[in-house]
């Protein structure tokens, strides 16, 4: 008897762990932003000079695609808006692609977990073209797109997964997937 109830606490042991851990395992970063899934974006001067602004604009209709976001494009950038500043530049390190830096409302850094008031979104030029025979657009869309995701709070995921959020260098699906959509959904679940 005492067997039996032993193995049944296992049991029940084991699937709460694995629900729970399903539960909290999720893709994104909690905290929220100014403007939550819809923030609006800049665009730096540079992203123009080194010809990015489609790159740009295709990563944004990609999470454009789910209802709840709508990442717009303004051509100030203002004090009181505070948009994110999507930038192109050149970087050191190799096969680094592109990073944000998220800025709370004091203008100081802040973590990914923490609330957001802006960010700023770099791609790398250099980088990118670095890669060869994959520097094509569909490649660079990807991470645009991927920079992107980040800004409305999408973290990376497991290689598995059908996702922009996945680090590297691949081309970027046709339409938002059901994974990224869903993540979004999760995250942003009432966001007017």
């Amino acid at each position: 008897m005492k067997k039996h109830k032993y193995m049944y606490l296992i049991t029940i042991s084991f699937l709460a762990v694995f629900l729970f851990g399903s539960l909290v395992s999720a893709d994104y970063f909690s905290g929220t932003r100014k403007n939550g899934s819809k923030p609006i974006a800049y665009y730096h001067s540079s992203v123009a000079d080194y010809n990015y602004t489609s790159h740009y604009d295709a990563g944004r209709t990609y999470w454009n695609g789910n209802s709840r976001v709508n990442i717009t494009k303004t051509l100030t950038n203002s004090a009181v808006t505070r948009p994110d500043i999507y930038y192109i530049g050149n970087t050191a390190t190799p096969n680094f692609y592109g990073q944000i830096v998220p800025y709370n409302s004091s203008g100081l850094t802040a973590g990914p977990d923490d609330y957001w008031d802006y960010a700023t979104v770099f791609m790398y030029d250099n980088t990118m073209r670095a890669t060869g025979s994959g520097y094509t657009a569909a490649n660079i869309r990807y991470n645009a797109a991927h920079e992107i995701g980040h800004t409305i709070k999408m973290a990376h995921v497991p290689i598995p997964y059908n996702s922009v959020m996945v680090q590297g260098w691949r081309a970027v699906p046709g339409s938002i997937t059901s994974y990224d959509s869903g993540e979004v959904n999760s995250k942003w679940p009432s966001f007017p």
